[in-house]
């Protein structure tokens, strides 16, 4: 059996898709050998908050949370104001300073052995992208069960949870209202 054996650590965005990969890991791992763990960003829809307060009763496990050190505030905009930049060809800044370098500072203090993200079918190819440059550790768990966004969606509703308010509001993901980077 395949990652039959170490410490899966799951990030949570807040999102429909990283809740379904929580909940599968968990069903699949077993919770001792499993952590979930957030980066907040205090840009992101307040009702985020209360999303994940709803996910971590759902999983029956605590939601641990990572920082970047570097910005403790976990702002958006302190980020853009330090780096004097808010988006460019190469991405966002405070995706890059929150989200990415406070999950690589998190890996460097703390031992795990594989990691899961909430990348869905129609992500194959960011996934794909993501076991090439950064970490070959990765299980693509919601791409391997053959889940969408939309079924993700829906599986959240099925559990009685109410999906996060942003996408009451049209957007994708559950990141911040009027995201730098989105192209939606």
């Amino acid at each position: 059996m395949k990652y039959e054996t170490g410490t899966v650590v799951i990030w949570f965005s807040c999102g429909a898709a990283s809740a379904v990969a929580a909940k599968l890991a968990l069903d699949r791992f077993g919770k001792d050998r499993c952590r979930v763990v957030n980066n907040p960003v205090i840009e992101e829809d307040e009702d985020n908050r209360r999303f994940l307060g709803d996910v971590q009763e759902w999983l029956g496990v605590p939601i641990e949370y990572a920082h970047n050190p570097e910005y403790p505030s976990c702002s958006a905009e302190e980020v853009w104001g330090k780096r004097r930049f808010m988006s460019g060809p190469q991405g966002a800044p405070c995706t890059l300073e929150l989200k990415k370098k406070a999950r690589q500072h998190w890996e460097i203090e703390n031992d795990y052995d594989w990691l899961i993200l909430g990348f869905t079918l129609e992500e194959k190819q960011r996934s794909d992208r993501f076991q090439k440059t950064e970490r070959r550790n990765l299980i693509p768990i919601l791409i391997e069960e053959g889940y969408t966004k939309d079924d993700c969606y829906r599986e959240v509703m099925r559990a009685g949870l109410e999906l996060p308010r942003i996408y009451k509001l049209g957007y994708p993901n559950a990141n911040c209202i009027g995201c730098v980077k989105a192209t939606s």
